[in-house]
């Protein structure tokens, strides 16, 4: 069994005119462990995502997906190479991004959303790739919603879909950007069951969320992230009950405060699962 990390981030940069994004991160991710990034709007959250999956390209640094370099590598001689989009594209498939935005397809059916990754990206045959998006979408609750577009689906629904259309992919790795943050309040609680139950099932992820109280109950482990760098890291809950910069611990006042009015300071006691 190896033992490499599911993911591997060395000194991971980014630039765009006049600001840069991602500030020289490392982060690792073991198998099966589940990471809860956090961090203020514009902190680089949702670019570290995008240059994960190569959508975005790094300026600088790293990464590896269980052990295999990913975007750029380092030879043999010590030259730093660009990989081909050939190797890109091959190893893309293992990091399932979700988006905020979801990205389904309005003209597919929610069934076809699934289907037609697998045939395109991993050469499925139709019917296996059927079988595989049923099988998923059944797990999901929406064996009954498999023939409707998106537009015919709730927010919830329509992020369950997209959870599904990753899974197909059979990824090393799950990444999900805010997936509460374009849902109404009454279904928010329905996507953290599902990111709940893929948790227990062991899938490797690393959700991008504002929700506190999920990340201290689920995540093995939480990244605090500011001004493009990774600054605090550690246990979930050990992380909420005592962060160690000032930053992190303005950062949390902030945000429980505003969840629970009159609350001055993080208070474990309210870290009960949503």
């Amino acid at each position: 069994m190896s033992t490499a990390p599911a993911l591997n981030v060395s000194a991971l940069t980014k630039r765009f005119p006049g600001a840069t994004a991602l500030d020289d991160v490392y982060l690792d991710i073991a198998e099966g462990e589940i990471v809860a990034l956090i961090g203020p709007s514009g902190c680089g959250k949702s670019t570290l995502l995008r240059c994960l999956t190569w959508l975005e390209q790094p300026d600088d640094g790293f990464i590896a997906v269980a052990g295999r370099p990913f975007g750029r590598e380092i030879g043999r001689d010590g030259t730093i190479r660009r990989q081909t989009r050939r190797e890109i594209d091959a190893l893309r498939p293992k990091i399932g991004l979700v988006f905020q935005q979801l990205n389904l397809w309005p003209h597919m059916t929610a069934l076809e959303n699934v289907v037609r990754p697998q045939m395109v990206v991993l050469g499925r045959p139709r019917a296996e790739a059927t079988r595989r998006a049923e099988e998923l979408l059944g797990q999901l609750g929406l064996a009954d919603r498999a023939g409707r577009h998106p537009h015919a689906l709730s927010g919830g629904q329509r992020q369950r879909v997209a959870i599904a259309r990753a899974l197909a992919m059979e990824p090393a790795l799950m990444l999900f950007d805010e997936p509460t943050s374009a849902l109404d309040p009454e279904l928010v609680g329905e996507v953290l069951g599902v990111l709940r139950a893929l948790a227990a099932g062991g899938m490797t992820m690393l959700v991008v969320t504002h929700e506190i109280g999920f990340a201290a109950n689920v995540a093995d482990r939480i990244a605090f992230m500011d001004r493009g760098r990774i600054i605090e890291e550690g246990p979930a809950r050990d992380l909420i009950a005592a962060p160690k910069s000032p930053r992190l611990r303005s950062f949390l006042d902030l945000v429980l405060s505003h969840r629970l009015p009159g609350a001055a300071a993080p208070d474990p006691a309210i870290l009960k699962t949503e």
